[in-house]
């Protein structure tokens, strides 16, 4: 008897031992696990809730049961809820209930406090418990955030296995960081569905389709932003125009508002609302200031029924150009133009308190381009309260001077507009900011108290994974952020075949950028390169077409000055190459496409390693974006030879470069078509910003004017 009884302790002791030795492993299967989240939990959080229980069903083959008493638990559980949810509350431990207590959209993810077979996530806040599940989904299932626009679909397993996990994120050092879906031309005509817009610009004329916005609003949250303004000149008028607005909104995104949308307003649908009345006013505070305040306050109204609205004010003209361009009436004087700025400010201000019933809105006012250079001369007057977001005046490569010399008041709040992509000079199709120099310029904005707000440029979104990701890790905790760590982590998930190779493929790419000019930024970015060699061509028009009026029109240049428009002068950068004659910068852009050429035999070797999704995003995301961009230098370079050999008077080499020229695009389309497989074979169908099928016909109308000339 004796004998047993010591036997039967030894068992319990050593059953006792082991459990305290060997950590409980939480099982998810998808059959034997259930998920709980209270049904008063915000709209936002269950969107989030049935993304994990699809992500584990993709991973296992099977979909745990949602259930809203955690009593119904089968065994493992992972129980989901916000700081006040008794269920989660009794699981957790009064230190990490300090630690989350008041704190904006932290969250844990911790074993249960007495039930080690549950898993808890929760929240600060609703969107601290949404961004906790996202971050189980990426860090502990390995789901990967962007994974509808990259294509990697997470490991299939028959079950997942998870250590004990007790982990507390650090609060965001931004408070606010967003996206701003703009110039997203290849977003509205990619899919078709999404209803047409009613606007007088040649770029827009099909808003984004539903499930299209669902996707980009999704990949946001995913990658734990939380702010939005969700496409270029929304008129929330439009019934299918205001559905962007609904489903940024429905995912738990702040929404905002483009600087030309003051009070949600754009002239597009200032010019629509007095169309519906049979009128057409001029589009100006200065000359119609009552046709303005009515349109917004009717837009604020609209705009009002949305919950967590950032609010814009000032004061533009149309479509992205100064106020003074949509009415030549407006004062000439810089301290004129500033005070109706000003004034207009006010007035928003005032509609919007009035509207909302709220005496402190959240409201902000973006310092682009003019209102830049009126902010750095004192010219601006910005009501109190409101949010001051200086912006970058080049693709990711130097803030505007009144960033810097703009003394911070302590009762204000500052913030940033950030450009991945920027139309016109670019990037566009091609990224280009790496994520050290996104890094710089972040470091810059908190070290001079302006991180309350970050939005970033983001367009299409296809083309930028890389700059997206590393940007959402920076932007919540810069101190632990390392560029060059991030790279390599980020290789080595992506790429796990190759990641050495692929990284010094990346890094050989962003160095392939050639900087000019005084701030020594980019010179020869997509757009740019689009922008000079159609500057070329339109040069050469004129020669071949009429040479004696063509050498007398550049006599006559430099013979008249005047003063520069200061939103010109505050973009002047965005074009550094504008003011270098061709024969400087064609040793420049031999450079680039010099290493370029480094780029893509670095990325040929890397390829070969990679297999399935990897590399096919690949060959996307880096191989295909070598090929684009290469393809437009050799095009550039053939404009400038061209040009020169006119110069000569040499028209056979003059055809002969423009031949070259027209070849180029069968680069750029080779690059293109990877991007152009499966479900985005129609991706490029609404290429209208950089628009290289019109490029490539206007390069053969001018090799066809350069024969005809040869003949004659």
């Amino acid at each position: 008897m004796q004998t047993l009884l010591r036997t039967l302790i030894g068992y319990l002791f050593l059953a006792v031992f082991c459990q305290c030795q060997t950590p409980e492993i939480l099982v998810i299967d998808g059959r034997n696990t259930a998920v709980y989240l209270s049904s008063e939990a915000p709209e936002y959080v269950q969107l989030a809730v049935e993304d994990l229980l699809t992500d584990i069903e993709k991973i296992t083959d099977h979909r745990p049961a949602l259930i809203r008493d955690a009593g119904e638990c089968p065994g493992n559980c992972i129980l989901i809820g916000t700081l006040g949810d008794r269920v989660v509350d009794d699981q957790l431990d009064s230190k990490v209930i300090e630690q989350l207590l008041g704190q904006w959209e932290r969250y844990s993810l911790t074993h249960g406090k007495t039930e080690k077979s549950k898993l808890v996530i929760a929240g600060s806040s609703p969107r601290g418990t949404m961004f906790g599940i996202y971050h189980f989904l990426e860090k502990q299932l390995g789901v990967d955030p962007l994974y509808f626009w990259t294509g990697y679909e997470p490991e299939k397993r028959t079950s997942i296995e998870l250590q004990p996990i007790d982990f507390i994120s650090d609060p965001p050092d931004f408070k606010f960081r967003g996206w701003f879906i703009n110039d997203e031309d290849l977003l509205t005509e990619w899919k078709d569905g999404g209803g047409q817009r009613q606007i007088d610009y040649p770029y827009y004329g099909q808003v984004v389709a539903p499930e299209v916005i669902q996707k980009v609003a999704e990949a946001a949250v995913r990658l734990r932003y939380n702010l939005m303004i969700p496409a270029s000149f929304v008129d929330i008028r439009n019934p299918a125009e205001e559905r962007l607005v609904q489903e940024t909104s429905r995912r738990g995104l702040f929404l905002s508002m483009h600087h030309i949308e003051p009070v949600g307003v754009s002239a597009f649908g200032y010019q629509n609302y007095w169309a519906e009345k049979g009128e057409s006013p001029l589009f100006s505070f200065y000359s119609a200031p009552d046709k303005l305040e009515e349109v917004w306050r009717d837009y604020a109204r609209r705009w009002a029924k949305y919950p967590d609205v950032i609010w814009q004010i000032g004061l533009r003209g149309i479509a992205d150009r100064p106020m003074w361009m949509a009415d030549p009436g407006v004062p000439q004087s810089d301290a004129d133009r500033g005070r109706i700025i000003s004034e207009a400010m006010a007035v928003q201000k005032k509609i919007i308190q009035e509207v909302t019933g709220n005496s402190d809105p959240l409201i902000s006012t973006t310092l682009w381009a003019e209102g830049a250079h009126f902010n750095q001369k004192g010219l601006l007057e910005i009501p109190e309260g409101v949010m001051v977001v200086f912006a970058d005046n080049s693709p990711g490569w130097v803030w505007q001077p009144d960033f810097y010399e703009t003394e911070r008041d302590p009762a204000v709040k500052y913030g940033i507009y950030y450009h991945h992509q920027l139309w016109g000079s670019g990037p566009h199709l091609v990224q280009a900011v790496p994520p050290a120099k996104t890094f710089q310029m972040f470091q810059e904005a908190q070290s001079r108290h302006s991180d309350h707000y970050a939005i970033m440029n983001v367009s299409n979104i296809r083309e930028f994974p890389l700059a997206l990701q590393a940007s959402a890790a920076m932007q919540w905790n810069m101190d632990s952020f390392d560029p060059d760590a991030f790279l390599q982590q980020w290789c080595r998930e992506r790429f796990p075949e190759a990641p050495e190779a692929v990284a010094a493929a990346y890094r050989q790419f962003f160095a392939s950028y050639q900087l000019v000019g005084d701030r020594r930024g980019p010179g020869f970015l997509d757009g740019q390169q689009r922008s000079r060699g159609l500057a070329v061509l339109r040069e050469l028009e004129k020669q071949l077409k009429d040479p004696a009026a063509y050498l007398r029109e550049q006599s006559e240049k430099g013979k008249t000055s005047g003063s520069v428009d200061p939103f010109h002068r505050s973009l002047s950068d965005t074009h550094p190459t504008g003011r270098m004659s061709l024969e400087a910068i064609q040793p420049k852009l031999q450079e680039q496409l010099a290493a370029l050429e480094k780029a893509r035999q670095l990325t040929r070797s890397a390829k070969s390693k990679l297999s399935g999704e990897a590399r096919q995003f690949f060959a996307v995301n880096l191989e295909g974006q070598i090929d684009i961009l290469s393809g437009l230098g050799e095009w550039l370079a053939a404009c400038i030879k061209a040009k020169q050999a006119a110069n000569r008077l040499d028209l056979p080499e003059t055809a002969a470069a423009l031949e070259d020229a027209r070849t180029a695009f069968n680069r750029i389309e080779a690059g293109q078509e990877p991007a152009t497989l499966g479900k985005w074979s129609d991706w490029y169908r609404g290429d209208k910003k950089m628009n290289l099928p019109a490029l490539k016909g206007r390069t053969t109308e001018l090799l066809d004017l350069a024969l005809s000339a040869q003949d004659r």
